[in-house]
């Protein structure tokens, strides 16, 4: 898998994205849609799924881990214990929520004898289970998947450099190129990249038409006034046929059409990931080296529909186009 390719391409385009809005020039939309949080029971919204990780493992019917292997090539040939492994040992859940561990070791014991003894090794939960030698989408099979609505989560970063939390929405479909955003986009309702900056910051994008040259990525910054890695937080997205809204804290923040918006079903992935070496992550954020073992805890993930937006789910079958397996 060319991991380390798709990892420069996207870099680069964040880097861009990023330079463009330095200091949130860019304007957050606000103004331009309906930023109100739903409210359950009215207005059609109902709930889909709700998890508050009451037990001692993951409902097996909802959640699975993230792929198990390689997720990142070392950025440097001469130190391949950089590269970076989605472990499911790193997954636990206790005391009401789950633990997703990141670390580095000489001495890793992979239960399922996938990972090496060295390396970087953390993990995820998502709503998908991976058919195949390819976590591409070409088989995934959904266990839970929506188009539009509202999706929150309340996590606890993990506190340690070289690495970042994400929750984002993803499609099997999000790898064609053939109708911009609308047959599949990804959706990072959040990723935490920013603790090294001198004020508090979180990230919000999207990116379509896959990985490789003719991907496209739009990306808004946001400053804040709360301290992100002080317990917890909620970060959410309303989805709707039209537009995206973007909520830290039950605030919304950024609000965008971006891509045509997705129209297509979509799965839900919670997960930590380590840099490979070369010390930057999304938004073209310099998050330094990763070196001591953080934990990302999930506390609650709930899901709601709108009755109303049903009708402008579209099928992936529906798009033409094939689905970008090179990046």
């Amino acid at each position: 898998m060319k991991r380390c390719i798709t990892t420069v391409i996207i870099l680069s385009m964040l880097l861009a994205c990023f330079a463009a809005f330095a200091g949130c020039s860019e304007p957050n939309n606000l103004d331009k849609y309906d930023v109100s949080l739903p409210v359950l029971g009215e207005d059609g919204w109902y709930e889909t799924l709700f998890d508050d990780f009451d037990g001692d493992s993951l409902n097996e019917e909802i959640w699975t881990t993230s792929p198990h292997g390689l997720r990142w090539e070392s950025n440097n040939s001469d130190k391949p214990e950089q590269a970076c492994y989605w472990c499911s040992d790193m997954v636990k859940v206790a005391d009401g929520k789950v633990e997703i561990r990141a670390e580095a070791s000489s001495s890793h014991k992979c239960s399922a004898g996938i990972c090496p003894s060295e390396g970087r090794f953390t993990s995820g939960i998502e709503t998908r289970k991976v058919v195949g030698d390819s976590d591409k989408g070409s088989s995934d099979e959904l266990l839970f998947s929506q188009a539009f609505g509202y999706f929150e989560a309340r996590v606890k970063f993990p506190d340690a450099d070289g690495l970042w939390s994400a929750f984002w929405l993803q499609s099997s479909n999000q790898r064609k190129v053939s109708a911009e955003g609308v047959d599949g986009t990804e959706i990072d309702i959040y990723e935490s990249a920013f603790r090294k900056s001198l004020s508090s910051k979180m990230g919000h994008a999207l990116i379509w038409n896959g990985y490789g040259e003719k991907s496209k990525v739009e990306d808004f910054v946001v400053k804040l006034e709360q301290d992100l890695y002080d317990g917890y937080h909620t970060f959410a997205l309303k989805w709707t046929p039209m537009y995206y809204v973007f909520y830290i804290d039950g605030q919304p923040t950024w609000a965008t059409d971006a891509g045509g918006v997705s129209h297509v079903k979509e799965f839900l992935r919670l997960t930590v990931e380590i840099d490979a070496g070369d010390k930057y992550g999304p938004h073209g954020q310099r998050i330094g080296a990763f070196k001591e073992s953080a934990v990302f805890y999930v506390d609650y993930v709930k899901v709601w529909q709108n009755k109303n937006y049903e009708q402008y789910i579209i099928d992936d079958s529906q798009f033409a186009g094939e689905l970008d397996m090179a990046n």
